[in-house]
């Protein structure tokens, strides 16, 4: 009970003392409970604070914990707030001897629950004004219904006041480190993907030698021997049955590589079969020559996910997954070579593992084949991991890819261990 209006004064200040070295608006404001609470004896106590040019709203709150403190994670509408008539302005405050019942908290959408689980039925709900703006509200609750006056909201006012400047301070450094952090993250992300594409430029200037190469090397020098036995014939003006199908042999392996090379630089399968189908012919074509075998199998329960894909995004996904089958082939000596795809309604995943010896490093500035998938993956908005596949050894690359109009959580690839003493492949 408060007896004078100094000892009111002498408890403010204590008050606004509470908030001394905290940088933190939820430390701050759970260290100045204690004192509210020799002024107003509560069992919960939150404030509502207004994001976004109070578009939504986050909560703070001790004592009994409910799912309002969620509200962090994903800040909702004011619309939806139990206590939007004041946040709004259209109400100067709430008192309630028994929210339970009372519908000013409770209406369609209204995130009213906690009042019902954590049985807050005394309130007291007044505004918190910062630069003469309402910034939030303080709202204070007990078990008991009717425990509250209208002296105790005029008690709950003064506290409102002198708290409303620093949380209002403290969210503005918040809101200004998170925008700092995001635009730091922005430019190493940008930095990262320039990077990661002059490395993928010259990997493709690679590739076109390499396949330049392989034109002059293979193909045109079977054509040329085609051109000369044509010219042998012409000149001696017959043509034998052995010959005829010599030079038939010749024009068949020549359309046959033009058909690999063709297919290198943009894979037909998927154009007319889709991920899975090409996923699975390049499997198959990878292995074929492999000494010993190596057994494969895909499975696919992905419904057809990746037909939401545009184009673009649906080839670089094929590309990391050869990339990741031209690792194993070429540098695991793996028995079994594992691709599965799945989906959940909001994300694609495709996952490439082995068996073979070794593992790999997800280093972000790895350069070569590791270094173009993580480029291609960071292109696309895909997250990208490698790791191992089991504890005796084996690599799995894992690619998620959100699905229309979806985001990837943190949370939605898991951290996949890595050989400590893995052998990087190209």
């Amino acid at each position: 009970m408060i007896r004078h209006d100094g000892e009111l004064f002498d408890r403010l200040l204590a008050i606004s003392r509470a908030f001394a070295g905290h940088i933190e608006a939820g430390a701050a404001f759970r260290a100045t409970a204690t004192e509210i609470f020799k002024l107003l004896p509560h069992d919960h106590i939150d404030v509502a604070v207004l994001l976004n040019d109070g578009q939504s709203h986050i909560c703070y709150e001790t004592g009994c914990q409910t799912s309002w403190s969620d509200l962090a994670l994903s800040p909702p509408p004011v619309e939806l707030s139990p206590v939007r008539a004041v946040l709004r302005g259209e109400l100067p405050y709430l008192l309630s001897d028994d929210a339970l019942g009372d519908e000013r908290f409770h209406f369609t959408g209204a995130i009213d629950e906690p009042i019902f689980t954590a049985r807050l039925r005394s309130r007291i709900v007044v505004p918190m004004r910062a630069r003469g703006e309402i910034i939030g509200a303080l709202n204070i609750s007990r078990h008991e219904p009717g425990c509250y006056t209208p002296a105790d909201l005029e008690i709950a006012q003064h506290c409102a006041e002198f708290i409303a400047p620093y949380i209002f301070a403290l969210i503005q450094s918040e809101e200004a480190r998170r925008a700092m952090m995001a635009e730091s993250d922005a430019r190493n992300r940008e930095e990262i993907l320039r990077v990661g594409a002059s490395r993928l430029t010259e990997g493709m200037e690679q590739e076109r030698r390499r396949i330049a190469m392989d034109l002059h090397d293979q193909t045109l020098a079977d054509l040329a021997r085609v051109v000369r036995q044509v010219s042998a014939l012409h000149r001696h003006g017959m043509a034998g049955v052995t010959q005829l199908a010599d030079l038939e042999r010749e024009i068949v392996n020549c359309l046959t590589e033009l058909r690999h090379i063709v297919d290198d630089m943009r894979p037909s399968v998927l154009e007319l079969f889709g991920l899975r189908d090409a996923i699975e012919a390049h499997l198959n074509r990878s292995v074929s020559r492999a000494t010993p075998s190596i057994a494969v199998r895909i499975q696919d329960t992905s419904d057809g996910a990746a037909d939401m894909l545009p184009e673009r995004t649906l080839t670089a996904i094929y590309r990391i997954a050869q990339e990741a089958i031209n690792n194993a082939v070429k540098h695991a000596a793996p028995r079994r070579i594992d691709v599965s795809l799945e989906s959940t309604p909001s994300l694609l995943k495709v996952v490439v593992s082995d068996d073979g010896a070794g593992g790999v490093l997800a280093d972000p500035q790895a350069s070569g084949g590791i270094g173009h998938m993580q480029t291609r993956a960071a292109l696309i908005g895909a997250q990208l991991r490698i790791g191992r596949s089991s504890r005796k050894g084996g690599t799995r690359v894992t690619i998620a890819m959100p699905l229309e109009g979806e985001t990837i959580s943190p949370g939605a690839l898991p951290q996949e261990g890595v050989a400590a003493n893995a052998a990087r492949r190209l």
